[in-house]
């Protein structure tokens, strides 16, 4: 049990270290091409953030636990935004930038609308999969538009010298990799070590399903949030949950079903649909009404994420 207590807080350092080595690395890279930092949450930082996430799918899918594969994803989506964003909302409201935001959360909602239309029939087999992968292009393509039009926006730095710019791009990228691995190995230790805790302190193997194991793979988006309104910089967090969550439809979901057709189950359909609608309309409308996350979105989603683990606790373990 030492040994476990020891990984354990290995895990936690790993990850709130990897954390803000990555985030500062993302900042860097925002001020190198003055990109906004919603953009690069949108784009890199959700990159990064999913690979757990999509590792774990695509590795449940080849081995046949298909509906583990999208109960992961839509269990991310519906930890990102009640958990993660709530948090971020509740410690530190802030503005955003409308078009941005606008355009990123037109993308989710797009993308939740066309999982639930192609999951009617219960099942996301081989063609749907490849539907989900043409928004996954268009949100690529949304991407790149947006930050051609700001490096069109920027003006070149021609005293820069072309070695000393390679050399920052490469330092940059490599501190980026070594936090997202930190990250992930101490989101992994955090997760193994802490299962074995909770079932030798006595804890129920269904509430440690609906716990550790369910912010396991949600545990870099979460950390880097926090890491990144620590540093002031909150458009990086709303921007990477945006991201991930349509990354955890249009790539996660897609790839994992393109492997094995991926069966809907009814507590999916009736429980996981409904309460992931839930929390994307409670961030996304008032936001883009105000064009701010205000204190009171986030403990409507903290509320929101507390009510689904009720829920799914009074159905499975009562």
């Amino acid at each position: 049990m030492i040994l476990t207590i020891g990984l354990f807080l290995i895990g936690f350092i790993l990850i709130t270290k990897g954390a803000d080595i990555f985030i500062d690395s993302t900042i860097s890279v925002g001020k190198k091409t003055n990109i906004p930092e919603i953009i690069l949450g949108a784009t890199i930082v959700s990159l990064a953030t999913t690979l757990p996430e999509l590792t774990v799918s695509v590795c449940s899918s080849i081995k046949g636990y298909t509906t583990m594969s999208l109960g992961n994803a839509v269990g991310s989506i519906i930890c990102n935004t009640g958990l993660a964003l709530g948090l971020v909302a509740i410690i530190k409201p802030f503005r955003i930038e409308k078009k941005v935001f606008n355009s990123k959360a037109i993308l989710l909602m797009i993308s939740i609308i066309i999982l639930i239309v192609l999951g009617l029939d219960k099942v996301i087999d081989r063609k749907d999969a490849m539907a989900l992968m043409g928004m996954l292009i268009i949100y690529m393509v949304n991407n790149y538009k947006s930050i051609a039009k700001t490096k069109m926006k920027s003006v070149p730095n021609t005293n820069i010298i072309n070695e000393r710019k390679s050399f920052d791009i490469l330092k940059i990228s490599s501190l980026f990799i070594i936090g997202i691995i930190m990250m992930i190995i101490g989101s992994r230790l955090l997760v193994d070590n802490g299962i074995k805790i909770a079932e030798f302190i006595g804890v129920p193997q269904g509430i440690i399903s609906l716990t550790v194991i369910a912010l396991g793979t949600s545990l870099p988006e979460l950390v880097s949030c926090l890491t990144a309104i620590k540093k002031k910089h909150n458009a990086i967090s709303v921007g990477n949950i945006l991201g991930a969550n349509i990354l955890n439809i249009v790539s996660v979901i897609s790839i994992s079903s393109f492997i094995n057709d991926t069966p809907i189950l009814k507590q999916t359909s009736m429980i996981d649909f409904p309460f992931m609608i839930i929390l994307v309309l409670i961030l996304i409308i008032p936001t883009i009404i105000k064009e701010k996350i205000y204190r009171l979105q986030g403990f409507l989603m903290i509320f929101t994420y507390l009510l689904y683990l009720f829920v799914l606790y009074f159905t499975y373990i009562k």
